[in-house]
């Protein structure tokens, strides 16, 4: 099924491109990716009619480090690789767009720090899925 069949009920399709934008969002935090810029001119359809999320120029690597638990002991374990936030300091610039930023890309805390991870796509997917909804 794709989203440019003519016959899926608008509510439909929506809920299509919220399903394939939140799969998107699910493999790019999983392997350390946080966009940072979602909004709909970011949001593409490909001839087949799927969601194709663009436009990676704010993205974000987020720092990580792995966990050795048990390790080398059993041969079959492995590194567990585990995402942390990413800090930026007063004098670092943050590229987005307002209307979809979630607030901790907004606003600084008291040390002027900026602090954030994967779930400021998840604010920003929540805004483009409102709007597309409300028109």
């Amino acid at each position: 099924m794709s989203v440019s069949d003519e016959f899926i009920a608008p509510f439909q399709r929506l809920q299509i491109v919220a399903a394939e934008l939140s799969l998107g969002l699910i493999f790019l935090h999983q392997s350390g990716i946080v966009h940072q810029d979602i909004k709909p001119a970011n949001i593409m359809i490909s001839s087949g009619g799927h969601v194709v999320i663009a436009d990676f120029g704010a993205s974000t690597a987020l720092p990580f480090s792995f966990s050795y638990e048990d390790f080398p002991v059993i041969p079959t374990s492995r590194a567990q690789k585990t995402f942390h936030p990413v800090v930026l300091n007063p004098d670092n610039l943050i590229t987005f767009t307002p209307l979809y930023a979630a607030p901790e890309l907004v606003c600084r805390n008291k040390a002027g720090l900026i602090i954030y991870d994967s779930r400021v796509d998840w604010w920003s997917l929540g805004v483009v899925l409102y709007e597309l909804a409300t028109g």
